[in-house]
């Protein structure tokens, strides 16, 4: 990517912003003193004259070339027929610790990871994603010890411009950070990574990056005012999107489980969903998501020898349960990604 390919603020807003195609990542508003986010939207607060902004060279929605990118991380040229990326191992897991196990999300895989890379001092902080009590939208947290990395097991299913939390770890001097994030939020930590525009040595001190699986997120605005309109959002702990064919969001409240059907939320989701092609992370040191048929487990896909490094001290530590991956569910899941990434050319 050439320097002249290279806009600023102006440039995002008429290609990302203008079109409704945030992805609520928080690359921008964690970067930029002329974007904020309010209430689960990003809000240009004045103009910049910044000629190449860091707001538009890290946004996942502007450009992205998936061949440097599996160059710079992989060592090998993007295969866009493997339908998963580059993998090297996958497994079904879950949590060893039966209390991770249930509170985090599946198999609770992603939070026993951030806790042992923290115990292991692999990772001196971790950008996760919080919901403070007695807030409605969920955001960006550094986590610095293994109890607050525990405090934000789960997933929120919004946009939630946790990258945000990435500037105050570089801020406060940490220097081995590790980022929990959807797949747009970890294309935007590679395009950090290429493009380093302040020099800060993104490179070496994004240690560890394990991206989700997500076929869409919803809007955190919109989802939070459909909820308050039929449940008190204090009594909601969790939330849990079961496999096909269940077509509901589970809701685990205080009064018990109940469920909504997907039909009805679908509206909310970001627009941005629509036109990713990434379903599982791919650009991610590790890549964890639902194990489909298999509830209380994981998906876990092993990509880089950070990622190798991680999951094979898991095991040594007995962190995880590990189990075989069966063939049928890999071609099924190689499956799906594929059709999302057709889904989003079409649009």
């Amino acid at each position: 990517m050439e320097m002249e390919d290279l806009h600023g603020l102006d440039e995002l807003n008429r290609r990302v912003l203008e079109k409704g195609l945030c992805a609520a990542c928080g690359a921008c508003t964690g970067r930029c003193p002329y974007l904020t986010s309010f209430r689960g939207k990003t809000v240009i607060l004045d103009r910049c004259t910044v000629e190449h902004g860091r707001c538009f060279t890290y946004c996942p929605m502007t450009f992205f070339d998936p061949d440097e990118t599996s160059r710079s991380v992989f060592g090998v040229p993007y295969n866009s027929e493997s339908g998963l990326g580059y993998t090297g191992e996958v497994a079904g897991t879950r949590a060893a610790d039966r209390e991770t196990a249930a509170k985090g999300q599946g198999g609770g895989t992603v939070t026993a990871l951030m806790a042992l890379a923290m115990q292991q001092g692999l990772i001196d902080a971790a950008v996760l994603t919080a919901l403070p009590e007695g807030d409605l939208f969920p955001r960006g947290m550094v986590a610095a010890t293994v109890p607050e990395i525990l405090s934000c097991c789960g997933s929120r299913y919004v946009g939630a411009h946790s990258l945000v939390a990435l500037r105050e770890a570089l801020d406060r001097g940490f220097q081995r950070i590790g980022v929990v994030g959807l797949p747009c939020q970890i294309r935007s930590l590679r395009k950090m990574a290429l493009y380093d525009l302040k020099e800060e040595g993104l490179k070496d001190r994004i240690a560890l990056s394990v991206g989700l699986f997500c076929n869409w997120a919803f809007s955190s605005r919109d989802f939070k005012a459909f909820l308050a309109e039929r449940y008190d959002l204090q009594e909601i702990r969790k939330f849990n999107i079961p496999p096909p064919p269940a077509n509901v969001l589970e809701l685990e409240t205080t009064r018990g489980l109940t469920s909504i059907p997907l039909d009805e939320v679908r509206p909310m989701i970001q627009a941005a969903c629509g036109v990713c092609p990434d379903m599982t992370s791919e650009f991610a040191d590790l890549s964890v998501g639902m194990y489909e048929g298999r509830e209380g487990w994981n998906t876990t896909i092993v990509r880089t020898d950070a990622g190798r490094s991680l999951f094979e001290t898991a095991l040594g530590a007995k962190a995880l349960e590990v189990e075989a991956f069966p063939e049928e569910n890999l071609a099924h899941l190689k499956q799906a990604s594929i059709n999302k990434r057709q889904r989003s050319a079409r649009k």
